[in-house]
């Protein structure tokens, strides 16, 4: 199992911000694996509002991003 930190940032992350958005091609999360609860907490969050990306990071390493609205970590 492999624990990721998901961040929703609003606006651009910015140079210095670490981390892959949720529906790139890179990414190490796909948006199928994610489970119910974090579905759940991703909407509640606004993820799909204008000008907010998903930056994904391995666990505890946060996107250093200055605009994050919500932060929470998922197991895979």
């Amino acid at each position: 199992m492999t624990v990721y930190t998901l961040s929703i940032i609003e606006g651009e992350a910015g140079r210095d911000a670490v981390g892959t958005e949720l529906f790139s091609a890179g990414c190490p999360v796909h948006f199928s694996q994610l489970d119910p609860f974090t579905l759940t907490w991703l909407s509640e969050n606004g993820y799909e509002e204008p000008n907010r990306h998903v930056l994904v990071t391995p666990a505890g390493r946060e996107p250093a991003a200055l605009n994050v609205v919500a932060s929470r970590e998922v197991d895979l």
